[in-house]
């Protein structure tokens, strides 16, 4: 299946940690996105997937739809989710992308995701610095005992901070982060030593 991602507005710097991840998921395994505005992302991983047999692997979007901070000066729809299921309307008719449409706080959203489920989770948010840490503290519980945590934009300072103290406060300090222009940062619950390379620069596109 051809890759058409890059026609959906957006950010998405991952694209080789969403690859590696294609590859080590079981076929049966569950992602979750915190963070997929529009469907960037999640479309270039619904259709990587796709093209490895493993369209059993069901993944969460978990987001508000109503944008934060960051997209203040974008021109979008106060609710833009009906955007982002059309964007995914493939995926989602295939049953392998699930729209939680929410705060990733929200309660009734933690409880829908069982926990020690979860293979491999990426945390792509609000990047404020009280947002990054309840996210990791709040879904690690969720990930099982050989998943994955992820997360973009290290280079920031709330966002360095807030892993710093969030992996902390979930008894795991080390962690691998992928240097460059854009920066992901990568956490093992086993506490394996995981390589998760990052060589080539991501494109953003906005509306």
């Amino acid at each position: 299946m051809k890759q058409t991602y890059f026609n959906i507005p957006g950010w998405f710097n991952y694209s080789e940690t969403y690859d590696i991840i294609v590859d080590k998921i079981p076929n049966d395994g569950v992602i979750v996105e915190i963070g997929s505005f529009l469907g960037r992302s999640t479309h270039y991983l619904a259709t990587s997937l796709m093209n490895a047999n493993k369209e059993e692997v069901k993944i969460y979007c978990i987001d508000t739809f109503e944008g934060s901070s960051e997209h203040a000066n974008i021109k979008l729809p106060k609710d833009f989710s009906s955007i982002f299921r059309d964007n995914l309307k493939f995926f989602i008719g295939r049953n392998m992308v699930h729209v939680l449409q929410g705060r990733s706080d929200d309660s009734e959203i933690l409880e829908k995701i069982e926990e020690a489920s979860v293979d491999f989770m990426m945390i792509d948010g609000a990047h404020e610095y009280d947002n990054v840490k309840d996210d990791i503290i709040n879904w690690w519980p969720k990930l099982k005992p050989e998943g994955v945590m992820f997360g973009d934009d290290y280079s920031l300072k709330s966002v360095e901070l807030a892993v710093k103290e969030g992996l902390g406060m979930c008894n795991h300090r080390t962690y691998g982060v992928n240097k460059g222009f854009e920066q992901t940062w990568y956490c093992a619950k086993d506490g394996e030593n995981m390589i998760y390379e990052k060589k080539i620069p991501g494109v953003n596109t906005l509306i």
